[in-house]
């Protein structure tokens, strides 16, 4: 049974996520067991929001985390 991100994991989340985008090729920490290996998906919708799905296979994470962003100024 999959798992949703529980949302006191949050902090630890955007944590894996900015480790993540400064080094793709490094091993993430999952935010829930803190296993390595977690595995992010960026979705994202720029420059409308940040979306990204996190999947850890140790304790059946696989949950969402959704940036809303500004978007583009208007004209």
């Amino acid at each position: 049974m999959a798992m949703d991100l529980p949302a006191d994991r949050m902090e630890s989340a955007l944590a894996s996520i900015a480790a993540w985008r400064s080094n793709p090729d490094a091993r993430c920490f999952c935010p829930v067991c803190s296993t390595p290996g977690l595995i992010i998906i960026d979705r994202s919708a720029r420059p409308y929001a940040e979306w990204y799905v996190l999947r850890c296979e140790a304790c059946s994470l696989d949950g969402t985390v959704h940036i809303p962003m500004a978007g583009p100024p208007e004209s």
